[in-house]
């Protein structure tokens, strides 16, 4: 079973996190596919918005999988493994735990149907990757706060009083309500709405890790490329490098 899928109609992009079997919890292959979805996604002319969603009735995704820990989980967040200006939509149903809180945290916009709690339990296990830092100063920040230092779970509708989400949706209505608003910004002009993003996003406080992994990506590009081996190799062999930018 292909842990994400991706399917385009109608200029939107459906992402699925496919693994209902363990409650969507992101695993190596899930983090790679959702990583692959985001750049295909960014590089499509055809698809305007995407929409992402975990599969089956039970959940959105329990975070990272803990008996199948994913190396680099943050390769699996929007608009923070790879740089796009269109926008991304979350559909959330069930639960939200740990990295699919962060994930629905960094997407564009957020649907969640009633019953549905966000889970954020670092704090009462003794693990912080960083990224949620970010979500304080990006809402309300006691608000943000409280649910981060307690990790206590935080429902539908308080998630929509303090700006996680747009909409609390009906129950079983996440991914049809938030189709529907895709294919609401999917029919304006895309360069207005991808302008609208990237300049908002730049207003945007970030997070110290969140400020890391975009040059720490840059900077790993670089260490496995074609380029240094090639440079390493020329001065050994005392000649002039033949560059390539791969």
């Amino acid at each position: 079973m292909t842990a994400v899928t991706y399917e385009s109609k109608d200029g939107i992009a459906r992402i699925t996190i496919n693994r209902p079997e363990m409650r969507n919890a992101l695993n190596n292959d899930a983090v790679q596919g959702l990583q692959a979805a985001w750049q295909r996604f960014a590089r499509d002319d055809g698809d305007r918005v995407a929409v992402v969603h975990g599969a089956g009735e039970q959940g959105f995704t329990s975070g990272a999988d803990l008996k199948d820990m994913p190396r680099d989980v943050w390769l699996a967040m929007p608009n923070l493994s790879v740089p796009c200006d269109k926008p991304i939509i979350a559909a959330v149903n069930g639960f939200a735990v740990g990295a699919g809180s962060t994930l629905v945290m960094l997407a564009d916009m957020a649907v969640a149907e009633e019953g549905t709690q966000f889970i954020y339990p670092e704090a009462k296990i003794g693990a912080f990757a960083g990224i949620m830092a970010g979500f304080p100063p990006r809402l309300q920040y006691k608000a943000g706060l409280e649910w981060l230092m307690t990790g206590d779970a935080m429902s539908a509708q308080r998630a929509y009083e303090i700006g996680l989400v747009n909409r609390v949706a009906p129950k079983g209505q996440a991914l049809a309500v938030a189709m529907a608003l895709a294919a609401k910004i999917a029919a304006n002009a895309p360069l207005v709405v991808q302008a609208m993003k990237s300049i908002a996003r730049r207003t945007l406080p970030a997070s110290p890790t969140e400020l890391y992994y975009p040059q720490h990506r840059l900077i790993q590009g670089i260490a496995t490329s074609e380029d240094i081996k090639e440079g390493v190799a020329s001065f050994k062999e005392k000649r002039a490098p033949r560059f390539t930018g791969r």
